[in-house]
Parts: structure tokens; sequence; C-alpha cells
């Protein structure tokens, strides 16, 4: 390892050091949290945080990217392994999730909607691949491969490759600790809707001209509240007749600003262990990793030596 090499890896672990040293007490006050709120019910649960545990049922079609399974929420990563000379690291290069899509939590009380967009999952990995000698590429990862524009074979055949999945199966047991509020998401599409078609309605003069109210040429005020009574009625009619508020509710948990949002597949002892572990480790390791560092820093430029 050359002089100023093994210096800038020891200044970075000493900031990592820090960093996990800090982060370690994030995590920690994030288990007390959980540990301080009683489990609610569905029927029972009030506006703000709440703590729920229950059945994922699935509001939309859902399947997994990568291994194409039934299931009501999902996250992948696709990474590739590039060398760089001696070493080597992995590099993402394909990610995502369905955070986007709502799925219902129902306990013996009542079904309440999650959207987990923004949540901070605690799961383990349900599937895991990495290409190697004499391992085939799955169809449905070859499939995924092309779908998206993304290579896997090189000149001396396939890249080393690492694909990871997680998804909750409807049915499955979820743990979620979030936000209890008014859903404001579907009066924010219907508004973003409305926006859209009066945008082209604007564009569009010809279809338009008969709310020339005032025959000038243009379309005055009055017009122009035509246009979006009109406009509004013609997109409330399609979301009733597409059962668009089928899956309105009038509380939704989602996330609060600032404040904790936690979705899991796992029971709350099995999440509180994991946040220990993660605080233990964080604290204390964190900390040793930045002192030995700083030490050998110290050293290593000769300031130890004059104490």
């Amino acid at each position: 390892m050359s002089e100023g090499r093994d210096v800038g890896y020891a200044i970075f672990g000493v900031g990592f050091g820090v960093w996990s040293f800090f982060h370690g007490f994030k995590v920690l006050r994030e288990k007390r949290l959980i540990e301080s709120i009683p489990t609610s019910t569905v029927r029972g649960l009030a506006i703000g945080l709440v703590e729920l545990t229950g059945k994922a049922k699935k509001t939309k079609i859902l399947q997994s990217p990568l291994t194409v399974t039934e299931c009501t929420f999902y996250r992948y990563t696709v990474e590739r392994y590039e060398s760089s000379g001696r070493s080597g690291r992995w590099v993402m290069i394909a990610h995502g999730d369905s955070s986007f899509c709502p799925f219902c939590l129902e306990d013996n009380t009542g079904q309440i909607m999650v959207l987990p967009k923004g949540a901070e999952f605690v799961m383990p990995v349900n599937y895991e691949f990495t290409t190697g000698l004499g391992r085939t590429l799955p169809d449905s990862l070859v499939n995924f491969m092309e779908s998206n524009g993304l290579q896997y074979r090189g000149l001396f055949g396939n890249y080393s490759l690492r694909f990871m999945e997680w998804y909750v199966k409807p049915d499955d047991t979820v743990f979620v600790l979030g936000t209890a509020q008014k859903n404001t998401t579907q009066l924010d599409d219907h508004r973003q809707a409305l926006s859209s078609r009066l945008e082209e309605l604007k564009q569009n003069i010809q279809p338009a001209s008969e709310l020339d109210l005032s025959k000038e040429g243009n379309i005055g005020p009055q017009g122009w509240s035509q246009a979006v009574a009109s406009a509004e009625h013609g997109l409330l009619q399609e979301e009733i007749k597409s059962n668009f508020q089928d899956d309105a509710s009038d509380v939704i948990i989602a996330k609060g600003d600032g404040q904790i949002f936690i979705v899991s597949d796992e029971s709350q002892t099995d999440v509180v262990k994991s946040f220990s572990w993660q605080a233990f480790c964080g604290i204390w390791g964190g900390a040793a990793l930045s002192l030995a560092l700083l030490a050998y820093l110290l050293f290593r430029f000769g300031v130890w030596a004059r104490f």
C-alpha cells in the first residue's frame, strides 16, 4: 500500500467511525421510541404516531421485478463487480421499489391503507443470486436485464452480477410504525389530473372555440370558468366509472414530517433486537474504529512521539 493511500484510507475510516458513532445513537433513540409506543388496532388508532401489526393485503396487482413473485410490496437492487487494479467493488447499476403503491394492513378490527413511500424497510433478503462459474443466469433475470437495457455479457462471458430482492407477500404479517394522517393522496392526484386537462385545453384552441362566449376570438373569464367546471365534471365521472374511490380511505399510514416510519415483515420484538444490535455496533464499533485510526494517524505523522 502506498504511503498516501494508507493515510487516505485512515482518514476515511475515522470519518466513517464518527458517522457510525452518531448514527448508533440515532438508532438507539428509534429503538426506545418503538418500545415506548403501545401497539394499536386499526379501529382504535388516533391521528399521530402509531404502531400496528397485521396482515398485508394488496390494493393493486404487483409482481416483483426479479422473481416475478406476487406481492404487496417489493424492493430490489442489481450490482456489478468492477475491478480496479488489485481491488474491486460492487457498483449499483439498478434499484427500485414499489413504495409509490399503497397496500392495506388488516387486523381483527379492520383495514387501513399504508403508503410506504419514505419508509425504512427492516426485512431480510428474500432472494439473492450472484453470477459465477457454472451458474446460469435464470430466465427471469435475463428478461429483467434485457427489458431494462442493462448489459449482462462482456467480451469474456457474463459480468459478475449480484441480484437481491425483498418483498412482502399477501397475508404476510407486517409491523408498521408510522403516522396516521388524513388521506390527501386522492385529492392531490385529482388536482394534478385536472391541471393536466386544463393545460391541454389552453394549448388546443379549436376544441375550446365553443367556449368563446364573448365571440371576440378568445375565451373570457366566464368561458374559462365554464371550461374548468366541465373538465372537472368529466374527470369526476371517469373516476367514478373506474372505481377510483374504492381504495380511498379517510385515514392513511404514511411518513409524517420528521417522524420515524418503519415497515417490516418481522415482529416488533425482532425489529427491536435488530435496532439494539445496530446501535451497539454503531456506538462502540464506531468509537473504537475512530480512536484506533486516529492513533495510527498521530503515529504516522510523528505527533505521537512528541507526547
